[in-house]
This record gives structure tokens, sequence and C-alpha cells, in this order.
């Protein structure tokens, strides 16, 4: 007796999930728009965008947002379809709106930036090395001379 009532307890149990016929097998996970990097030997890491500029058509602005820190990359698309440096900017905001600091790009120093060529025009990726020095802080901002983002890696798609 007691067998028929677990056996009745369990059937509507059973059935419900039998009659689920969600398929995941075939679809793929959307892999986000990232950039990440060791920013003066620590880890950081933020979604990425890409921004055309109005100018220049073949110039484009990779950017990485996280909080109150932003690292913008403008590159220039070659004829091969990859992307060189053509400067960069790392900025740190009070309030998402004022201006604390901003580093340019250190271009006495050796930056690298990789961009290989991708088939999909639609995503840009690749590594980078870059160095910074300070350009402005506020006075009651305690930031470094310098700055660097080494080991860094990034693929963005366009929207």
């Amino acid at each position: 007796m007691k067998k028929l009532y677990f056996t009745l307890l369990l059937l509507p149990v059973l059935l419900n999930s039998a009659c689920k016929k969600t398929v995941y097998c075939c679809v793929l996970p959307k892999v986000p728009n990232y950039i990440s990097a060791l920013k003066n030997n620590a880890k950081w890491n933020a979604p990425s965008q890409i921004y055309k500029t109005p100018t220049a058509t073949d110039t484009v602005i990779l950017s990485g947002h996280i909080g109150e820190e932003t690292l913008n990359i403008t590159l220039k698309r070659t004829a091969s379809n990859s992307y060189n440096l053509i400067d960069a900017t790392y900025f740190i905001t009070i309030g998402q709106d004022a201006l604390g600091s901003q580093y340019n790009l250190d271009k006495s120093k050796a930056n690298v930036f990789s961009s290989p060529i991708n088939t999909d025009s639609k995503i840009i990726e690749g590594t980078f090395s870059l160095y910074f020095k300070r350009f402005y802080s506020m006075p009651t901002n305690a930031v470094a001379d310098t700055l660097s983002f080494k080991s860094g890696i990034f693929k963005a798609t366009w929207q």
C-alpha cells in the first residue's frame, strides 16, 4: 500500500518533467564583448564597445568602461582589415560626470596593439600593452604619474 501511495505522489512529478521539451543542444552562448588587462599589475576587466568617429570613416574608438574608469583606444582600419593604434586615453571620473584624472598615451614607450584579420567584419579582437602619462588630475586626487595596461585582450562586436 505504501508503494502505491509513493507511486501516486511521484507520478505527477515525473509526468511534469517528462513533458518539458526545452532543447539547448544547438544554441551557442553569446560571447560578451570585453576588454581585460593588468592595470599596474592588477586585474582590470570591463565590457567593451566600438564607436565610429564622426570625422573619419576608417577610424573607430574601442572603449572599456567600468564604474568611474574609462579606457578609450583610437584605431584606424588598414587595407588588410586589421587596425592600427592611433591614440589612447584613460580617465577617471567623479560621480561619472566630473573629470578626476586623465592619462594620455605615452608615445615614447613601446606601446603594442595587435588586431589580426577577422573574416567576420563585425568583430574586432586582439591584444595590447599600453603605457600612459598623467595629463590632468584634480588636486584632491592622489594618483600615479604613470599607468600601464599590460597583457591586454579584447573583443568587441559592431551593434
